[in-house]
């Protein structure tokens, strides 16, 4: 492999210098791939070895995640992220492959939601949910999270959304979010409430994010992760082990709003089974 070479000239073309990416230090490297994000920094990682090696620095990979995912400041999350970055990165950054669903005993008894939204590439809004999956209570009620935001008008059509979901005992994690807005609708029975949802089709499942808000005494927004068979038919959280779809009426929650049943089950536990058997 051919060195990269850098030539620096002075000022008025008095002095120029020739040196390759070998010769300068790793941490003036290491600084300068800090700006690039993940895909770029794969990329750098393939020029050279030296890139090669600075590009696996743990550090690297850790300022990558926490600046691409406010959300990851939590203190649950913190210490998962800081053990293995660049695996956390590859978990968390790609969308899911194509699964299909799996029948596994072995069930994670929490999940950590871990939600990003961004406006124009902005970082607006952030959440951790911890949520307790072995309790009867989940299997019976829709897996979601209420969240007020205020603050200026955004366009629907602008958001991006991050929907990250992990399993804090093994250290691993999915993207279920479609990062843009696959649809925006404005429903016409309820003045000024718009819905914009961020879905992933998966073996016949459409998992995904749905955001809402409405227009009154202040910008309300709402953040729902839901699971749907190909009818639109709400998937119950205990619908894993029997491969069930929910009837679409979720219970009362403590605000009087009846929820659709999300299970999120399924597409972790085989996204673990597919990345052993590339292994």
């Amino acid at each position: 492999m051919t060195n990269t070479k850098l030539t620096i000239a002075a000022i008025g073309g008095a002095v120029t210098t020739t040196t390759t990416i070998e010769e300068i230090h790793s941490d003036i490297l290491i600084q300068a791939l800090c700006h690039l994000d993940g895909p770029s920094l794969a990329s750098a990682s393939c020029a050279t070895s030296q890139l090669r090696s600075v590009s696996s620095h743990p550090d690297l990979w850790r300022h990558l995640c926490l600046s691409t995912w406010p959300s990851l400041h939590h203190a649950r999350i913190l210490p998962l992220v800081s053990s293995s970055p660049r695996r956390f990165f590859s978990d968390a950054f790609p969308f899911p492959a194509s699964y299909s669903l799996v029948h596994d005993n072995d069930l994670p008894d929490e999940l950590i939601s871990a939600v990003d939204l961004y406006h124009r590439g902005i970082p607006i809004f952030s959440c951790v949910v911890e949520t307790d999956t072995s309790s009867t209570w989940f299997r019976a009620s829709p897996f979601l999270i209420d969240a007020q935001l205020k603050g200026p008008d955004i366009s629907p059509e602008d958001i991006t959304l991050s929907w990250i979901v992990i399993d804090p005992s093994k250290g691993r994690a999915v993207n279920l979010s479609s990062r843009r807005v696959v649809e925006v609708r404005r429903r016409p029975w309820c003045v000024g409430e718009t819905m914009a949802r961020f879905t992933t089709v998966m073996d016949g499942w459409a998992v995904g994010p749905v955001v809402m808000w409405w227009k009154g005494s202040g910008d309300v927004m709402e953040v729902g992760l839901t699971v749907e068979d190909m009818d639109g038919v709400c998937v119950r959280n205990g619908g894993i082990e029997s491969g069930e779809s929910g009837d679409g009426g979720g219970e009362e929650g403590e605000e009087g709003r009846g929820r659709g049943k999300g299970d999120v089950f399924g597409v972790f536990e085989d996204e673990e089974k597919q990345r052993g058997e590339k292994k």
